[in-house]
């Protein structure tokens, strides 16, 4: 007989355990919080000028330094970093780097190393298989888009990385608050 009260007595301390469960959870429900900000919160965006005086190199290749210090260890080990050029017409063109232009005989090739805290731009001109690269003589603007716990490759599973409009557009970019650096 005792063995069939303490099982009976287990049974009711599980069922009364139960019923306070669903009762404490049933008082967790509330009014829906207001919307929070528009936006991404793990993508942050900011366009930064390089002046031609900010390159250093010679005709084998030009390159300049971005401080970037959104990059952090874990963006560069598991997330995105994304540069494109603004080509400064109406409206602008955004042009993602890597970028080559092909005129004739000449090539120029812009390119990115992305590393913790900085981006490395590389600017190149070669006409007639020869290195041929001239100081920048204009300013130009980038714009980098910092995609924090999305690698690459599943950012570009999800939109057109090409496309600035499309990044801006899937993350919910706010080019109005953009940083400007």
């Amino acid at each position: 007989m005792k063995k069939i009260f303490k099982i009976t007595s287990g049974k009711h301390t599980l069922m009364y355990a139960l019923t306070a469960f669903a009762i404490l959870m049933a008082g967790c429900r509330g009014k829906e919080g207001p919307m929070g900000p528009t936006g991404n919160a793990n993508v942050v965006s900011a366009q930064y000028t390089v002046n031609p005086q900010d390159w250093s190199g010679n005709s084998d290749g030009y390159s300049a330094t971005l401080s970037v210090p959104e990059i952090t260890s874990d963006i560069f080990n598991n997330g995105a970093v994304l540069v494109y050029r603004i080509i400064d017409i109406s409206p602008n063109s955004f042009n993602m780097l890597p970028y080559t232009y092909v005129d004739n005989t000449s090539t120029t090739y812009m390119d990115y190393d992305a590393y913790v805290d900085h981006i490395d731009l590389s600017y190149k001109t070669i006409d007639n298989g020869v290195n041929s690269t001239n100081t920048p003589a204009i300013t130009m603007f980038f714009k980098i888009v910092i995609i924090e716990g999305m690698p690459l490759a599943a950012v570009k599973e999800k939109v057109n990385i090409t496309n600035y409009n499309a990044v801006a557009s899937y993350f919910k970019l706010d080019n109005s608050k953009n940083l400007v650096k």
